[in-house]
């Protein structure tokens, strides 16, 4: 009797655990927030002008709803600082901001590697006195990979590319048409879930 009862819970433990990790993938939170931070190279140019990429500070928020663990949903907003603002002089300060609505898929079943895409708004705001804001649509696609580092927080690497339009730029002195924008970023995004767990 003792000897079937061994047996019996030799086989039924391993089970139990395994109904249990199944039962833990099966379940995903609903929410998800980041913050993402790193380096870009951003370039500046229009129909008359062939700009360089400059080395910027890039950073961002994102969150949004996940669609079971093969895609997420949310809003993302981007900055890229060109140049400090200063609160005693107006004058100075240059930034391109995005805010765009975002899609991470990931295509491969259980693997934390993604693609972004998304799509929205971007601005130019230069406050030089003889330089030009902007406003316009701008598009955004990457890949990263959410590294865990404990239970519904991790870290993801990202590599993304983002490009957007301004519009023109006319004055007595200035013509500019066809103004835009490029960036190559490298970003760590830390990646929080929450919400009741939901099964998938």
């Amino acid at each position: 009797m003792l000897t079937m009862m061994l047996l019996v819970g030799a086989f039924a433990s391993p089970t139990l655990a395994q109904e249990q990790d199944a039962r833990e993938q099966e379940s995903v939170r609903p929410w998800w927030v980041s913050a993402e931070f790193g380096e870009g190279q951003l370039q500046l140019t229009s129909d008359q002008v062939s700009g360089r990429r400059h080395p910027t500070f890039a950073l961002g928020f994102a969150g949004g709803h996940s669609l079971g663990n093969h895609a997420r949903i949310g809003l993302e907003v981007n900055g890229w600082l060109l140049e400090a603002y200063n609160l005693q002089d107006p004058t100075q300060g240059i930034s391109v901001s995005s805010a765009s609505a975002a899609l991470d898929a990931f295509p491969i079943p259980k693997s934390p590697f993604f693609v972004r895409a998304g799509a929205g708004a971007s601005s130019l705001t230069n406050n030089h006195p003889d330089g030009h804001g902007g406003n316009g649509w701008c598009w955004t696609a990457g890949a990263g990979y959410e590294i865990p580092i404990k239970k519904n927080l991790g870290l993801a690497p990202m590599m993304l590319y983002s490009a957007g339009r301004f519009g023109d730029a006319h004055d007595i002195v200035t013509i500019e048409t066809g103004r835009r924008y490029s960036v190559i970023e490298f970003k760590v995004a830390v990646v929080r879930h929450f919400g009741k767990p939901r099964k998938i």
